[in-house]
């Protein structure tokens, strides 16, 4: 089984809107419902679970039953924090899920992935282990140095960006976790599933993402670019008729 978890638990302070961000609506239409609409298309994907605030349970249930998510079998609790709630959607499916099953995480706020993402990540975790979509760095980089001031850059090509979707086999990130519980440690707000992936001596594997794909709603800046995509989309199909 290959199941989509998608993070929609966030508060959305740095967005600014009555309503955290991925249920702020772009064209009539909570950004939610756009991600969700991809996992839902996608042939690979078998179930979608959302995790969310509890307080947005209600919420979340009317988008899925507004735009037809149909895949939609579980809704998690979500934590104080991301990694928090990426743990408590994996510990969730334990009774579900069989170790050699693939979970794909994804941010409720990225909804430009693609359906290619989503199969290609699939595909390279089934193989691997795991699998990151991965961005070339296009920018010029330096280290941080003291406040307002640094004296050492960093050549890109050293670096990548990795994005969501990230695949990985239930079974072993299952073990991450209970290990961590085994020995009394608790997450911390950088405990990402890659940080406990790379600190247990695992290889982390990725595929080129998508150039759309890049964008993650967290500012309303980010949500006009979505908007203006969107418009471009209708236009070009107005022109192809």
């Amino acid at each position: 089984m290959n199941v989509a978890s998608i993070l929609a638990a966030g508060v959305g302070r740095r967005f600014g809107a009555e309503v955290p961000k991925q249920f702020v609506e772009v064209l009539n239409k909570p950004v939610l419902a756009y991600t969700l609409e991809v996992f839902q298309q996608s042939p690979e994907i078998d179930a979608i679970q959302i995790v969310c605030q509890p307080e947005q349970r209600d919420r979340v249930i009317g988008v899925a039953r507004d735009y037809k998510i149909t895949k939609l079998r579980w809704i998690t609790s979500g934590g104080s924090s991301c990694p928090a709630s990426i743990r408590s959607g994996f510990c969730a499916l334990r009774d579900d899920l069989a170790d050699d099953d693939a979970v794909v995480l994804h941010m409720g706020v990225s909804p430009l992935v693609s359906r290619g993402d989503i199969a290609a990540s699939i595909a390279l975790c089934r193989e691997k282990g795991c699998c990151f979509t991965m961005h070339p760095v296009r920018i010029c980089m330096a280290r941080r140095g003291g406040e307002g001031w640094t004296e050492q850059d960093a050549p890109k090509e050293d670096f990548i960006e990795l994005n969501t979707p990230w695949a990985f086999r239930y079974g072993d990130v299952y073990a991450l976790y209970r290990r961590l519980d085994e020995a009394g440690r608790r997450l911390s707000e950088t405990d990402y599933t890659l940080s406990l992936w790379l600190a247990a001596g695992r290889r982390a594997w990725y595929v080129p993402g998508s150039e759309a794909g890049r964008l993650k709603i967290t500012t309303p800046h980010d949500r006009d670019l979505f908007e203006g995509w969107l418009l471009l989309q209708q236009k070009r199909q107005v022109e192809t008729l």
